[in-house]
């Protein structure tokens, strides 16, 4: 007898093109298999529904998409399940979850909420300290069994800020505030007219700030929140005993947070302040608007004319920075940086421009940056001389007037192993074996790449794989790198350690150093860690306009500086010229006369030998005037033609300062935002996109707070990234600059 499948009740559906399909009937969604039932449950059961779906995945087939179109769901629950059954069992499906309730905060926790709340704080960062849920504390808020300091416990609020409504109401938006701009008595945004009269005729020092009003979406208010950091780092402290302004509407500190503000918001140089809004500046400044390009450029001047008080300024901050972080400034990365000249003004000293391979007029600027590439100082030179003499010449005297290396400093010649003062690296530019051994004297010890390095390979079982640390500005990681070291002595006469790096070619790259008491992990990753100062250089280039020249005008040499003797170095570039071109007819004339014996060829050959005889007594000449010269000569002795003009050093040096702060300042704030970003961390462009949002400015004096909300930020993974930021900040207690107010941070709500 023939065997009969049962027929399929209701509407069937298929899985896919599987052998698979199920029927919803009678309240039942029976499954089958071949037309075969082998499974029901209830209709409506989701969780029965989803265990099946997950059992339907494992069998080998049946697609994922083909049952996320059958049952109506989406691909990714259909992942979601397959994982819990995997990880959890069948049984993970069925058990039931207890529902999150709403909870009333009583006792020693509400008194808590209650005293973060006073204190400024959001509602993210108390819940976040008192580890409860925001729903939670929002939730106490609304039925009033948290007091909200400023309101009545019936008042309702929404989740996130902890801001009263008729707070929100009386918020000054960017419509009414350029409104207000646009009319105002002196000009656009200067509303100030009693204080800038006081200011015009001598009475009023400088404009202090004030706080008055709420304001809405404040261009570039992000940046406040870099106000904790740039204090910390010194900006104005104890800035008034160096740098002063005269009576004005526009002040010492004002001066002095506007352009660290507009380094941090990426506005390239005070001339861009013609495209920006004055009064959205003056909101962050605490005044009815900031200063104008002209001003500001009038002002910088005027700071930078006593050019011993910006130096001074600058090695306080450096004195300051070493004794924060004595053991990472123990080690100082050296190098220079050219900024080009494209003017046509005056004639500058021509310098070999590296990124160009050209040389240039241009001037020098020697950095020393602290192992990790934290900027220290900025040495300019006009005249560049070789970097071995910048280092006794400048360098060393910028080191002791920061106390380094110290009246104890050891002698690292004496054949003993100590540790030394201080350690410089730098790169081949540098090299002198006599400068090392005289640096040694002092208890500095120097790391530096084998310049003309031509010495045999040394075996390769004397290399060993050690843990190297990289320093960058973020902290310290450990990298894998296969070493070996050996004592060697250099062709003058001075030992030092030689240690190599075995690359994955074979090739053997060489280092010294004249430190013989640090580990070789240790010594390799100073030079290796020298790329972040190039990195600084390459970051503050692109995001602070480091190769921005201050000034457009020129001042003149210093007559007494030394330099090459012009028509000297132009004898020397002839006699150079000769040379290359008779060693190329000399090998002409020897490959001829080695391979050709012919009449022409003989004729040739003598013709070389005649051309070649001339051309030598040419060089000869060259050689005799060369040796008439003085090599060098000062500026004073110039001939006309040659009178070189050098750039104003006071701007360049005030303005690379502020770049440094803000760098350092940067650098403070990178761990914090770091930390919540995965594998890939960027925390930089992460802050330069707080730097340019858009803030709330809402100042409360009764609190003695002054309320920055930040706004306008792309998505909640950005918010979660400048939560523990903004958490940090509040922390710091940090009260706005001329006023009683302290900074309070906070994100809006996304309830």
């Amino acid at each position: 007898m023939q065997e009969t499948h049962p027929e399929q009740p209701g509407e069937t559906i298929v899985i896919g093109d599987t052998c698979y399909s199920f029927t919803r009937h009678q309240g039942v969604v029976t499954y089958f298999a071949n037309q075969q039932p082998f499974d029901f449950h209830e209709v409506g059961d989701r969780h029965a529904e989803l265990l099946r779906i997950a059992n339907l995945a494992a069998i080998e087939g049946v697609k994922q998409r083909f049952l996320a179109a059958a049952f109506d769901v989406h691909i990714d629950t259909v992942r979601r399940v397959v994982v819990k059954l995997r990880k959890e069992g069948a049984a993970s499906f069925f058990i039931r979850r207890k529902p999150r309730g709403r909870t009333a905060i009583t006792g020693e926790l509400q008194a808590a909420a209650e005293r973060l709340l006073a204190e400024g704080k959001s509602g993210c960062a108390v819940a976040r300290q008192l580890k409860i849920s925001e729903s939670t504390l929002s939730h106490n808020i609304r039925q009033g069994y948290i007091k909200k300091p400023g309101t009545a416990k019936s008042d309702k609020v929404t989740q996130g800020p902890v801001v009263a409504e008729s707070e929100l109401a009386i918020l000054v938006d960017r419509s009414t505030r350029d409104q207000r701009d646009r009319v105002a008595p002196l000009g656009r945004a200067a509303k100030d007219l009693g204080g800038r009269i006081a200011a015009s005729v001598g009475i009023m020092k400088e404009a202090t700030p004030q706080f008055v009003e709420s304001l809405s979406a404040v261009a570039n208010g992000g940046v406040l929140a870099a106000l904790p950091a740039l204090l910390q780092e010194g900006l104005l402290h104890k800035v008034s005993r160096f740098l002063s302004l005269p009576k004005g509407d526009y002040g010492l500190n004002s001066t002095l947070l506007l352009l660290a503000f507009l380094f941090m918001a990426r506005v390239r140089n005070p001339e861009a302040l013609r495209h920006q809004a004055p009064g959205e500046w003056g909101a962050l400044l605490g005044l009815d608007r900031c200063h104008e390009a002209k001003t500001l450029r009038g002002k910088v001047k005027w700071l930078a004319q006593e050019e011993e008080a910006v130096r001074a300024w600058q090695d306080s901050l450096a004195k300051t920075w070493v004794a924060q972080e004595p053991e990472v400034c123990a080690t100082l990365s050296l190098d220079g940086h050219v900024k080009v000249y494209t003017g046509r003004r005056g004639r500058l000293p021509k310098h070999f421009v590296s990124r160009q391979k050209l040389c240039l007029p241009a001037s020098t600027g020697y950095w020393l940056n602290a192992l990790g590439g934290r900027p220290l100082l900025c040495l300019n030179r006009d005249l560049d001389p070789t970097m071995t003499q910048v280092i006794e010449q400048d360098v060393l005297p910028a080191l002791a007037r920061l106390g380094l290396p110290g009246p104890d400093a050891p002698d690292l010649t004496d054949g003993k192993a100590v540790t030394p003062a201080l350690t410089l690296v730098f790169d081949r530019e540098g090299w002198s074996p006599p400068l090392f051994q005289r640096l040694a004297r002092q208890g500095i010890a120097v790391i530096t790449w084998h310049k003309h390095f031509k010495g045999d390979p040394w075996p390769e079982e004397d290399f060993a794989t050690v843990q190297v640390p990289y320093h960058h500005p973020g902290g310290v990681r450990m990298v894998p790198i296969v070493l070996a070291e050996k004592l060697v002595m250099l062709t003058e006469g001075v030992e030092v350690r030689q240690i190599r790096r075995l690359m994955k070619n074979g090739r053997q790259v060489p280092l010294v150093t004249t430190d013989r008491q640090t580990g070789m992990a240790q010594l390799a990753g100073a030079l290796f860690s020298r790329w972040c100062q190039e990195n600084y250089f390459k970051y503050a280039k692109t995001n602070f306009n480091l190769d921005a020249l201050a000034v457009h005008g020129l001042v003149e040499q210093d007559p007494e500086a030394m330099l090459v003797n012009p028509s000297w170095r132009r004898n020397e570039s002839v006699i150079k010229q000769l040379s290359k071109k008779i060693g190329s007819l000399r090998n002409r004339q020897a490959t001829l006369s080695k391979h050709s014996k012919s009449t022409s060829s003989t004729q040739t050959a003598k013709a070389l030998k005649a051309q070649i005889e001339s051309l030598d007594a040419v060089r000869e000449e060259h050689k005799r005037q060369r040796s008439d010269l003085p090599q060098k000569i000062k500026v004073a002795e110039l001939e006309e033609d040659d009178k070189l003009d050098a750039l104003p050093c006071g701007e360049k040096l005030l303005l690379d300062i502020i770049r440094m702060i803000v760098y350092r300042a940067e650098c403070r704030m990178m761990p914090a935002v770091a930390e919540v970003q995965g594998k890939k961390k960027r925390p930089r462009s992460h802050l330069a996109e707080l730097f340019q949002s858009a803030a709330d400015i809402i100042p409360e004096p009764k609190n003695g707070i002054l309320r920055v909300r930040i706004i306008g930020t792309a998505s909640r993974a950005a918010d979660a990234t400048f939560t523990g930021l903004l958490e940090e900040l509040n922390q710091t207690r940090t009260i706005y600059p001329g006023t009683n107010l302290r900074m309070v941070y906070e994100l809006p709500g996304n309830g």
